[in-house]
């Protein structure tokens, strides 16, 4: 997948722009559709049942990591990238 990022940055010629960071003490991070995780009372927190978050290693323990997004020329979203270094 990165090498279809890096293809589309080329391609495009346009350079990832910086949109925010994430931040884990866990060393986990996950992505999820806020709209189906449900908070019923503080920290009590569910997620759902069926396969619709994914979560993964950093392998390189907690911190707080760069996101990046990258379009095409015509300005449309192709993809997300987490910088873990």
């Amino acid at each position: 997948m990165y090498q279809l990022c890096f293809t589309w940055t080329v391609l495009s010629k346009t350079q990832p722009k910086f949109i925010g960071s994430v931040c884990s003490d866990s060393g986990t991070l996950s992505i999820v559709d806020t709209c189906l995780v449900k908070a019923y009372r503080p920290g009590k927190v569910k997620f759902p049942k069926r396969n619709l978050y994914t979560s993964f290693e950093t392998e390189i323990g907690d911190g707080d990591f760069p996101v990046y997004e990258v379009r095409d020329n015509k300005g449309k979203l192709k993809c997300i990238v987490i910088s873990l270094e």
